[in-house]
């Protein structure tokens, strides 16, 4: 582009872009708003479409020296305590032989001991 059309164009614009903010502002829709103003609509848009581009050209630099620095993800170290696979407790009844794992929650170990302690003698668990 000669220099010539460059200074037409950035006329052109400095002349579109108040006349865009009037018809944004005005609260209107752009087809009442170009009828009042006696603007084409297809100027209008051809216009909008220009600045955008041009004011998003110049946003670009600007963005990407405001930038942070990329995202680093940091390694956790996850202790996590895997339940020995062996029986931590063995009881060995007449009838019955009990094995309590490693990680078993309280509940379920005090619900066993009580259904134990209700046997009667010989009562045999199925």
């Amino acid at each position: 582009m000669d220099e010539i059309t460059k200074i037409k164009t950035r006329f052109r614009m400095e002349h579109w872009i108040p006349l865009i903010k009037e018809c944004q502002n005005s609260g209107l829709p752009v087809r009442s708003w170009c009828s009042l103003n006696n603007v084409s609509e297809q100027s209008y848009y051809y216009w909008l479409k220009r600045i955008r581009k041009v004011a998003y050209e110049q946003q670009i630099p600007a963005i990407q020296r405001e930038l942070p620095k990329p995202v680093e993800f940091a390694k956790l170290q996850v202790n996590t305590n895997v339940p020995n696979k062996d029986a931590s407790v063995i009881i060995h009844l007449p009838s019955v032989t009990l094995e309590v794992k490693e990680g078993a929650s309280q509940q379920t170990v005090e619900a066993v001991l009580r259904a134990l302690k209700n046997l009667q003698p010989g009562e045999l668990l199925c």
